[in-house]
């Protein structure tokens, strides 16, 4: 059945009246992650690195315990690790994720009387 009508809202926790995790800033981490480096990760989401490290030190003063730790230079140069919590913090999101798209799909089955 075609269904003109979307329900949309974005998952933000926040903390204080101030965002802490969101999508976007989950891709972030996934990317540090993936590539071992904020600057990395900043042009692949097409973000600016004073953006991606704002983040980053954003989420690392609200949780509890480091999400990110930054490496310093050596031969290589310098990077960045995901922690064990922030790990956690990415698996819970993602699965508070899919609860929350789960229930907005069952949102829109309420609109069928409107088509």
């Amino acid at each position: 059945m075609y269904q003109p009508f979307k329900i949309t809202a974005e998952l933000e926790i926040r903390k204080h009246g101030f965002c802490f995790l969101n999508p976007k800033r989950i891709r972030l981490l996934k990317h540090i992650h993936a590539s071992g480096s904020i600057l990395a990760a900043s042009k692949t989401l097409r973000m600016s690195y004073q953006q991606a490290w704002t983040t980053v030190r954003e989420i690392n003063s609200t949780a509890s315990l480091p999400v990110v730790i930054r490496q310093r230079g050596g031969a290589n140069g310098g990077g960045a690790v995901i922690t064990a919590f922030g790990l956690k913090l990415i698996e819970r999101f993602d699965l508070m994720q899919a609860k929350h798209n789960e229930y907005l799909n069952g949102l829109e089955h309420e609109l069928d009387c409107c088509v």
